[in-house]
C-alpha cells in the first residue's frame, strides 16, 4: 500500500511540474513569439523604391498572445494570433483598435493595417531577431 501511495505521489508531482512548465511557456512555446526588427514600411500602392526606413520600429510578441508595437516613438499594446502562416494582430491606440493581417514565413513577418489590396494601406515588414 505504501509503495502504491509513493508511486501515485510521484506521478502527481510529475503532472504538476509538466502543467506548470506548459503554463509558463516552457512546453514548447509559440514559434511566432520573439522580437521583430522593422525592416521597412511602405504604402501598398508605392513601388519598392518608396520604402521608408527612417524611423525605427519593433514588434515584441509574447507567447501568451500579447505584445508591444513600438513605432513613431510610442509603444502600443497588441494582441495577436498565428494560424499556420496567417498572422492577425489588434493594436490598441487611444482606446481604439487597429486591425492588422499578414503572414509569417520563416523569420519574415509582413503585416498590413488595412486591406492589403488598398493602395493607401501601410505595409510593415519585420525580421525576427
Amino acid at each position: 500500500m505504501k509503495k502504491t501511495m509513493r508511486w501515485l505521489a510521484a506521478v502527481l508531482a510529475v503532472l504538476i511540474v509538466v502543467s506548470c512548465l506548459a503554463a509558463c511557456g516552457g512546453g514548447g512555446g509559440n514559434p511566432a513569439a520573439g522580437t521583430y526588427k522593422g525592416l521597412y514600411t511602405k504604402f501598398v500602392g508605392d513601388d519598392d523604391d518608396a520604402k521608408n526606413t527612417e524611423d525605427e520600429f519593433t514588434l515584441i510578441l509574447n507567447a501568451d498572445g500579447k505584445g508591444t508595437h513600438k513605432r513613431d516613438g510610442e509603444e502600443f499594446k497588441v494582441t495577436w494570433t498565428l494560424d499556420g502562416e496567417n498572422f492577425a494582430m489588434t493594436e490598441t491606440f487611444l482606446g481604439l483598435s487597429i486591425e492588422y493581417t499578414g503572414t509569417l514565413v520563416g523569420n519574415r513577418l509582413d503585416i498590413f493595417n488595412d486591406d492589403p489590396e488598398n493602395i493607401f494601406t501601410c505595409e510593415y515588414v519585420y525580421e525576427k531577431q
